[in-house]
Parts: structure tokens; C-alpha cells; sequence
């Protein structure tokens, strides 16, 4: 198998529309316009996805090893130690066995309407299916996000963007426990679901665009818009929109009991000690290999380290955050599976209230990006592994990844700090007065405010202010009510492009909690929305990166890599893929489990 580093990968994936949505799955964020569709191609009169084919061409496919399709890429960046991806061994799957995974969530209700958190989310998605699904695992493109077939077989889209009709398969069974007792699925189930979170709980912003959802008859599904967006299917594929059985609404369990068509049977949830689940013997999508699983809830991160170097688990959230962690681990566990997650975007800024008058000169804000020296920060925050990028995904707008240097960044991400203090002085801010608050997310968040308040205040920044606690803190950053400054002024995660192009931009999207107001940038996030050329929208969404690192209005801080480790036994699964929110081991089990297993 040939490595091939981030660069090139991304360079040859171009294939034309046409080509791409035939060839069974449709590409989203990450190098949605970049690769698949980035060369726009010609039209055809409906979108459409199936089940089985991979898209031709220069594809992912012409780097697999050909004895063994199912086995993944060895992605690398050769600047990087460990690789972004790495393939299966060359081995049959066992089955049987527990796998077991040390948590940080605690179980919560299990009506996946009513909350996003872990412990909401986590449980359903093991037992429940989703319309459509995202791939993930190890043949998955860590650059990217694919949407493929789940309950539906296939669906398409009508030219116009108003219609999706969606051909449920025929042999889905829910699990055979009361009430549902093994009935078949229909497309009923979906339009119930669908519905329900259409008009209750907390995702009924993914539906603001949609007219009605209505079963045809038992395999067909249609949903109606109101307008078209560009978007519409990207939360649909989600881990926050299972399909749930109306048995349970209208028993009023929904809260307390999971019961679907998925891989896994929930046997126990236990608060503050465990999550168990058994294998699914009637799971239509394929023969579960996994006997069990379960969560341990482990909230100390001394306890899952331990764990994991023990043996009690296979996989623990977030044991190590640095190469030296890393390096130590791999001293008690020296066969431990290691791969990156590849960094596209920052998620920390230098947020200011851009309604006050003195951030308003883009020339202050400019300056203020100038006196962080990011290098630096690379160094001390991921040991000299880490990048410094802007907070908008780069694969939605560009080919390859930008740095400071090649200027793809802009004018005003490079370290000049006499440029700055000139700049500061030209604007009337040489004494500019900071009141900075700010909450440690993490160790490096803390870490980066340690190191920038000197870099600011060298170019003659005055900064005041410090730590505040969580609840005062999010109280103000996620109500847009930022009194002057923070360093951890963070940007969301989201399923698709409009959430950087429009939700965090927008000057009357609640997501701006930067509140930047710029009629060029209003205009572009509502074109944007609706155009449904990937091509054309690439296009629009550059005007919106261009403008918003030329204004400098979130000046980011850069990050050091994340490390994905698995036990050396633990096969048929891959966390880390660097599209945002795409490929989460906090999230995303449910969406893996079914080709699990374990080598032992």
C-alpha cells in the first residue's frame, strides 16, 4: 500500500458531480467542495444516493490494498509522527467478546429529543438507527464526511431542492422486545420520529426549513421544504436524529428505555457506574460480531489511564494530550494502535465585543492578531506538534491546507509585533485597555491565555481581568453579552458548512456570539444557504473566509494535535476524522459498533 501524505490526497480526489452522487455517497463538509464536487461538472436533474457503489475516478479506492477493500488508508502527513489513518491487519474477524470503554458522560433521559449531551446522545445511538448515516471506521477518508445508506436504501432530491423522497429497505425489524416485539419498520416509524423532532425539544432548529414529513406508503418517505438549503441532510445523518418507536411515546418510556432496530440491546444503565448492551441477532444490515459492550463511567482521568493501561478497557476518552503523554503510555503499552486527528480549523479566538467602538477600527483588531506570536504557542501548547489555522474549516474553501506563510491565511495572522504596535498607534489604540475574562475549557485553553496575555501586552496592550467560573462565563459568550474580551471566545462544532458560514457569521444568527456585523458577510451567509451548485457555493463561501480573516474579526489561537489510542486488540474502528464534528468516540459508537471486534 503506498503512502501518500494529506496534500496529495486531497489534490487527487476530484471528481465531477455527476459522478460522485451516483456512485452511492454524497460528500459534506470537510472536502465536500474540495474533492468530490469541487470541480462542479455538469448537472443532473435530481440528486440521489444508494447503497453498495464507491464513486469512481481518482478516488480512495485506487489507495486500498486490493486483497482486502474493508482493510482502510494509511493517511500521513510525513511531517507527523503517527498517521492520520492507518489500515486493518490483513485478518478475518473474530466474533465474540465484550468490548468496554471507559466514559465520561453519566446516563441521562433517554429521549434523544431532549438534550445533545453525551449521556443522551451516547445510549440511543448504540440501539437506534438513523435515515441516513455518515461512514465512518477505517475505510473512511479522514478529510471528509460521506453520507451512505442506513434505513433508507436510497433517496433523491428533485432539481428544484423541495423534495426528498427517501425508499425505506423492507427487511428492518425492531428489536424483538415489548412492546415492539419484532415488528417490521416502515416508513411510518421515520416520518414519526422525524416529526416529533420537528415540533418538540431541542433540534427543531435542523427543521425550520421543512414543510411536512409524510409516509407515501410502507417503503416510501417524503419530506417537503419550504425553500431549498444546501444542508438540509447533514443533521438528518447525525448521532442527534435516531429513529425511536411511537410505542414508547405513547407508553411515556421513551425516557427511560432505548428499543430500535440497531446492533446493540441495552441489558443495563446504571448512573455513575455503567452502560451494558448485548448484540442484536436480528440486525439486518449485517451479522454482529461483538457478543457485548459496555460503558464504564469513569469521570477521572487518572482512573481511565489506568484502566486502559491494565486491560480493563479497550478504548478510554481522552487518556493523553500531549506526544510526552503519549510517549509515557507507550512505555506500559508499547502495541497500543496511535493515529492524529487531522487539524482543519481552530476552535479558540481572541473574541472581542465588536459593538464596542474601540474594536470597531479593523485596524486595532489586525494589530491585536499581530501580537501573537502563534509559532510559539504551537510549541508550548503541543510540543512543538500543532497547527495554526483559522477557525473556518479550510476544506470547505481551499485544495490545500494554508499556512501563515504561504499567505492563504491572510495579511494578519503572521508574528510582527512592530507592525502591531504601528498599526495600534495609526488607529489611536497605543494604549488600548483590555478587560479580558475567560474560563479554562482545558489545560491547553489555560495554557494559551498564560502565554498571550504577555504578547499583547508587550505591543502596549493594558489587560485586566481574569478567570471566571463556567456558569458566568457561558452565560455571557453563548448569550452574546461578551462585556469587553475573552480568550476563550470558542466556535461550535456543527454537522455542515452553514454553521461557519452562516450560524457563527450572520449578524441575526444567536450563533454570532462574536457579534460581528458586516452587510457583505450578511449577504454572502444567505446566499450561501440556498445554493445548491456545490461549485457556485464553494465560491461564495471563499468571499466569507476571505472577508472574515482580512477584517480580523476573531483572531485565532492555534492548537496542538489530538491522539486517538486503541488497545492493540480492538479492531473495525477508527475515531478522529478531522471534518467537523464527523467522527467522535464521545458520540459516535453506535455508528461503529456493528463492525467491532476483537483480536484476541
Amino acid at each position: 500500500m503506498d503512502d501518500i501524505t494529506t496534500t496529495e490526497r486531497i489534490a487527487g480526489w476530484r471528481l465531477d458531480r455527476r459522478a460522485a452522487l451516483r456512485g452511492g455517497t454524497l460528500a459534506l463538509g470537510g472536502l465536500a467542495a474540495a474533492a468530490l464536487i469541487g470541480c462542479g461538472g455538469s448537472d443532473d436533474n435530481k440528486d440521489s444516493g444508494s447503497g453498495g457503489a464507491t464513486a469512481t475516478g481518482t478516488s480512495a479506492a485506487s489507495n486500498v490494498d486490493k486483497g482486502d477493500a474493508q482493510r482502510g488508508l494509511f493517511v500521513k502527513d510525513d511531517a507527523l509522527p503517527y498517521p492520520y489513518n492507518y489500515p486493518e491487519p490483513k485478518k478475518d474477524p473474530k466474533p465474540g467478546g465484550t468490548l468496554r470503554v471507559a466514559a465520561t458522560w453519566d446516563v441521562g433521559p433517554m429521549d434523544p429529543t431532549v438534550s445533545a449531551a453525551g449521556g443522551t446522545v451516547t445510549v440511543p445511538n448504540m440501539v437506534y438507527n438513523r435515515l441516513i448515516g455518515v461512514k465512518r471506521g477505517p475505510t473512511a477518508d479522514p478529510f471528509k464526511m460521506e453520507l451512505q445508506p442506513e434505513l433508507a436504501q436510497s433517496w433523491e432530491r428533485t432539481p428544484d431542492g423541495l423534495t426528498y423522497t427517501f425508499k425505506i429497505r423492507n427487511d428492518i425489524k425492531w428489536q424483538n422486545i415489548a412492546p415492539l416485539n419484532g415488528r417490521q419498520f416502515v416508513a411510518a416509524d421515520a416520518a414519526f420520529a422525524l416529526n416529533r423532532y420537528m415540533t418538540e425539544g431541542v433540534h427543531k432548529a435542523y427543521y425550520v426549513n421543512v414543510d411536512s414529513i409524510e409516509a407515501v406508503d410502507a417503503s416510501t418517505l417524503k419530506i417537503k421544504m419550504k425553500r431549498a438549503v444546501a444542508d438540509f441532510l447533514n443533521p438528518i445523518a447525525s448521532d442527534k436524529q435516531t429513529i425511536f418507536p411511537k410505542e414508547l411515546v405513547d407508553n411515556g418510556e421513551i425516557g427511560k428505555k432505548v428499543i430500535g432496530t440497531g446492533p446493540m440491546i441495552l441489558q443495563e444503565a446504571t448512573a455513575g457506574q455503567r452502560v451494558t448492551f448485548t448484540k442484536n441477532p436480528d440486525y439486518f444490515a449485517r451479522k454482529v460480531l461483538l457478543d457485548g459492550f459496555e460503558f464504564k463511567i469513569m469521570p477521572d482521568l487518572a482512573a481511565r489511564v489506568a484502566a486502559f493501561r491494565t486491560g480493563q478497557v479497550e478504548y478510554a476518552y481522552s487518556p493523553i494530550s500531549t506526544p510526552s503523554e503519549l510517549d509515557n503510555l507507550k512505555k506500559s503499552n508499547p502495541d497500543i494502535q496511535i493515529n492524529m486527528v487531522p487539524l482543519t480549523y481552530m476552535t479558540f479566538t481572541l473574541a472581542m465585543n465588536l459593538t464596542d467602538p474601540k474594536y470597531q477600527d479593523e485596524r486595532v483588531r489586525r494589530a491585536l492578531s499581530m501580537a501573537i506570536n502563534r509559532q510559539q504557542l504551537v510549541q508550548f501548547l503541543g510540543e512543538g506538534l500543532g497547527k495554526a489555522l483559522n477557525i473556518i474549516p479550510w476544506t470547505y474553501v481551499l485544495d490545500k491546507e494554508p499556512t501563515i506563510e504561504s499567505g492563504a491565511l491572510g495579511k494578519w495572522m503572521k508574528y510582527a509585533p512592530d507592525e502591531s504596535k504601528a498599526l495600534l498607534a495609526a488607529a489611536g489604540a497605543d494604549k488600548l485597555q483590555m478587560k479580558q475574562i475567560y474560563y479554562a475549557y482545558s489545560a491547553a485553553n489555560d495554557k494559551t491565555v498564560e502565554v498571550a496575555v504577555p504578547m499583547l501586552q508587550a505591543v502596549g496592550v493594558s489587560i485586566s481581568g481574569g478567570k471566571v467560573d463556567y456558569n458566568e462565563f457561558n452565560s455571557q459568550w453563548v448569550g452574546a453579552k461578551l462585556p469587553d474580551a475573552t480568550m476563550s471566545g470558542w466556535g461550535t462544532a456543527g454537522f455542515d458548512a452553514d454553521n461557519w458560514f452562516y450560524a457563527q457569521v450572520q449578524s441575526k444568527s444567536p450563533g454570532n456570539r462574536w457579534r460581528i456585523n458586516d452587510p457583505q458577510i450578511d449577504a454572502w451567509a444567505d446566499q450561501q444557504q440556498t445554493t445548491l451548485d456545490p461549485a457556485a457555493r464553494r465560491e461564495i463561501q471563499k468571499k466569507i473566509w476571505d472577508r472574515d480573516l482580512d477584517m480580523m474579526y476573531r483572531p485565532s489561537f492555534p492548537a496542538g494535535f489530538g491522539y486517538e489510542v486503541l488497545a492493540a486488540s480492538l479492531r473495525g474502528v477508527r475515531w478522529g476524522q478531522g471534518s467537523p464534528n464527523s467522527n467522535s468516540s464521545y458520540y459516535n459508537w453506535g455508528s461503529q459498533v456493528e463492525n467491532a471486534w476483537l483480536d484476541k
